[in-house]
């Protein structure tokens, strides 16, 4: 896959939560910087109050290589209810890809395509 086409597959999948009425408003955001180094960041409010936040940091000199990520969904209260990243945390946890749940446990997870987390949080409103 082309830089060109993540980034539209990444745009098109969020849309759906503005296109299937689940969003009050969504931001995507476009950071092509040097060396073709992207960040790529959005921001929903969803029909529920709730708040959806990426930030997604890629590499493609070589290949399509998501660096960092971070999607991060979270109630009208601000309580965590999913969060997929691949920070490191103190102490260190025994995988570096990972999902923080809402009842705090943290999973080790792979990366979700953005495809499958729409249909996860759709599955929370």
């Amino acid at each position: 896959m082309s830089l060109h086409n993540h980034i539209n597959s990444f745009r098109q999948n969020l849309e759906k939560l503005q296109d299937y009425g689940y969003s009050e408003s969504l931001e995507i955001n476009e950071e092509i910087r040097a060396n073709k180094q992207v960040v790529l960041t959005a921001f929903a409010i969803l029909i529920d109050g709730s708040k959806f936040q990426i930030r997604e940091y890629i590499d493609a000199r070589y290949k399509i290589e998501i660096v960092s990520y971070a999607y991060h969904f979270q109630d009208i209260r601000g309580q965590c209810i999913f969060r997929y990243d691949n920070a490191v945390h103190r102490p260190p946890l025994e995988f570096k890809e990972h999902k923080h749940k809402a009842d705090g446990n943290i999973i080790k997870a792979s990366i979700p395509m953005i495809s499958d987390l729409v249909d996860e949080i759709i599955l929370h409103l």
